[in-house]
Order: C-alpha cells, then sequence, then structure tokens
C-alpha cells in the first residue's frame, strides 16, 4: 500500500476525529446525553443538484433526543426532525439565519427544502407529502465554535426538535 496515500488518508480522519471529540466535549460540560460513532452511506448534494452516496465513514456525535450533529471534511450538519404538524405551524423566524434542508424521514432523498425557497414553499412540499415527521440537516462551517452548537441544539429542544 502506498505510505503517502496512507498518510493522507490518517491526517483526514485525524482531523475529523480531533473536531468530533471537541464537540462531543463540549456537549458533554453542557450535560447532554451523548452517543458516538462512524457512519457511512451519507447523502449530499453535488453541484448539478442531484444525491451522490458517499461510502467513507464520518464521525456522528449522537446527542439523544435532539438531533445527531455529523462532522463532515468541510463542514458540520446537525440532523433532526419534527412532527409534520408542528413544521407546518412554525414560521421557522427562529431559524432565518441558519442554511438548512427538509426532506421526507421515509423518503429522504424527497427534498422540500434548500437554499433559494421560501418558508411557504417548504409548507406546499409538507402539505403535498405523506410524511409524518419531516428531516432537517442545518449546516455549520467546519471551525464554528463549540459554544455555537451548544447554543443551537438548546434553540432545537426549546422548539420541539428530536432525534
Amino acid at each position: 500500500m502506498n505510505q503517502e496515500f496512507l498518510q493522507e488518508l490518517q491526517c483526514f480522519y485525524a482531523r475529523l476525529e480531533t473536531r468530533s471529540g471537541q464537540l462531543f466535549h463540549a456537549l458533554l460540560h453542557e450535560g447532554f446525553e451523548l452517543e458516538t460513532g462512524w457512519y457511512s452511506g451519507h447523502y449530499h448534494k453535488s453541484d448539478h443538484e442531484t444525491w451522490v452516496r458517499e461510502s467513507y465513514p464520518i464521525p456522528v456525535v449522537g446527542v439523544k433526543g435532539f438531533c445527531d450533529i455529523e462532522v463532515q471534511p468541510n463542514q458540520i450538519s446537525v440532523s433532526t426532525k419534527r412532527k409534520r404538524t408542528a413544521a407546518l405551524n412554525d414560521s421557522f423566524e427562529k431559524f432565518s439565519g441558519y442554511a438548512f434542508e427538509a426532506y421526507g424521514t421515509e423518503d429522504y432523498l424527497a427534498d422540500f427544502y434548500h437554499s433559494g425557497q421560501t418558508i411557504e414553499e417548504l409548507k406546499e412540499n409538507i402539505r403535498a407529502c405523506r410524511e409524518r415527521e419531516i428531516g432537517f440537516s442545518f449546516v455549520f462551517s467546519f471551525d464554528i465554535e463549540d459554544r455555537q452548537i451548544c447554543e443551537f441544539v438548546e434553540l432545537l429542544r426549546r422548539e420541539g426538535f428530536y432525534d
């Protein structure tokens, strides 16, 4: 096996592992119940707006009852869900400053909302679906302060999101 490639791989994963550990300890300090693991099979949208499945594993910090925090190579994403009725009744004003996507929890490739759409379009898409729960994925910079992630998880808790 190519030693240079293995060293690059080591650096790649060490960076993800370090960031995951930082978030874990910050959330633990705030009293959240946590679990961790490495998961593959995650999806992202390509530049051509199609879903691409990734085979490589990423670390995930699960905040029991509220969300999963996925440490990706270039960003942190926070995945959570909400009952359909709660999503339809929310103005989403408290989330206006956050980049997020909404999708089905049974058909997770069903795209209900992404940047560039309006909240009214989100609600129209939810009304037109049969999903009982709506998945949400909020996207943050890889270097976001740990404190900001903790505050965001608290916001999810207050607003009725769950894992």
